[in-house]
């Protein structure tokens, strides 16, 4: 989305100048985890999923009978599909929407089964390695997902919706957007010292307009008055021009002081003003004082 700003004054540019042999601390930039999100912002979002990450702590905890510790890290931006492609182990994905945007959950299939057999009175210890959930392991975990993502918003005091669940399984939704940017937030766990990775993608569009870093849409009447505001102070070039006369490179390469061309323009035709080579006028030769001038006699309205 292009916003148009109000108009100003022009504020000059001044480029910062280094002095010969001046050594430069440069930071090299991450396009795969490009800096949307800096200050306050990123410290005021960074406290919010931390508290949520709390909370699904204590969400498991309650709903297992088991008592978990839990470490956020701090957020990162990058792709869906980024986001997608990290999961070291095989992955439980929860899609939730916001709207036309989209949030990923993902969740160790073992701690997705753990969860279920804890809920239905087992040890949660699991013998049979690797494995794909049940239907009930399956009913059980998606629940308690949507339990810890319906948190985002009373966690985060408002600051991040509450996702609607949209999509359990081994795959995300194919309505994500893999090639969109996401708000990244890793969540530790540990347990009796079994260590697991929670993690949620939130779309970076959401978030960004949480936060308020992105102002609302402008009124249509606003945004013709701004862009006709800064079309009046745009500079241009305006010239007085008479119709083309073509002649021959010998004509050209014979002229010397005190020849003359004649024109095809005629004397009784007005002359044409253009805006950067645009004709938009025409007017006819006058003067103002000293200097040459011209006197419009057609505008864009029509004749005047």
């Amino acid at each position: 989305m292009c916003l148009i700003p109000p108009v100003t004054e022009r504020t000059p540019y001044r480029a910062r100048v280094h002095a010969p042999g001046e050594v430069l601390d440069v930071l090299p930039y991450d396009f795969e985890s490009p800096e949307l999100i800096t200050g306050a912002d990123r410290d005021r979002l960074d406290a919010a999923l931390e508290a949520w990450g709390r909370q699904v702590g204590m969400q498991i905890t309650a709903t297992t009978r088991a008592v978990v510790d839990v470490a956020t890290a701090p957020s990162r931006i990058q792709s869906f599909g980024a986001f997608v492609a990290s999961a070291e182990e095989p992955t439980v994905w929860v899609t939730a929407a916001f709207g036309a945007a989209r949030a990923l959950y993902r969740v160790p299939v073992a701690e997705a089964r753990y969860w279920g057999a804890r809920m239905l009175g087992a040890s949660g210890e699991d013998r049979a390695g690797d494995r794909p959930l049940t239907a009930v392991e399956k009913g059980l975990a998606r629940s308690a997902a949507a339990e810890h993502l319906a948190e985002l918003a009373p966690a985060t005091n408002a600051l991040l919706p509450e996702g609607v669940v949209e999509a359990f399984g081994a795959e995300p939704s194919p309505a994500l957007d893999r090639d969109a940017q996401a708000v990244v937030v890793v969540i530790g766990t540990l347990r009796k010292g079994v260590r697991r990775q929670l993690a949620v993608a939130l779309d970076v569009d959401v978030v960004l307009e949480r936060l308020g870093a992105v102002a609302p849409a402008q009124d249509r009447a606003e945004v013709t008055s701004r862009v006709s505001g800064h079309l009046a102070l745009a500079p241009v070039e305006v010239a007085l021009r008479f119709a083309p006369t073509r002649v021959g490179p010998e004509t050209v390469l014979d002229l010397a002081p005190g020849d003359l061309i004649p024109l095809a323009h005629a004397a009784d035709v007005p002359l044409v003003i253009t805006l950067d080579g645009q004709p938009v006028l025409r007017a006819a030769v006058g003067g103002n004082g000293e200097r040459l001038a011209c006197v419009v006699v057609e505008s864009n309205g029509g004749p005047s």
